[in-house]
């Protein structure tokens, strides 16, 4: 004889899995938020001392992470999400009054 399932069982299977979704994209979204501020965190700790160093006359022209780092404004810099130092080589520049940084090459 054939054993039935019930719709109690069903139901809730499908409930189960609903929540599952929905939590789990809930879960990636939060996370993703979440790294963006860690990065928007990172850039603007190194914009306002790359900033501060311009102002107060130490820095000139077009300059590396190297030379805050050397005058003591900023320690190494890791990227928050993936936990690697950033390459002390990238250029800053100091361009109308602003802070000019090509993130794209080392995040």
């Amino acid at each position: 004889m054939k054993q039935r399932v019930s719709n109690f069982t069903i139901i809730f299977f499908v409930i189960l899995a609903l929540i599952s979704v929905v939590g789990i994209f809930t879960f990636i979204k939060i996370q993703k938020i979440h790294d963006e501020k860690l990065i928007y965190a990172m850039e603007s700790k190194v914009e306002y001392k790359a900033e501060r160093c311009y102002l107060e006359g130490i820095c000139k022209d077009t300059i590396n992470l190297n030379i805050l780092y050397e005058n003591k404004y900023l320690e190494e810099i890791i990227n928050p999400v993936t936990k690697e130092v950033i390459d002390p080589n990238l250029k800053i520049e100091y361009i109308n009054e602003k802070i000019v940084i090509d993130w794209n090459s080392v995040i």
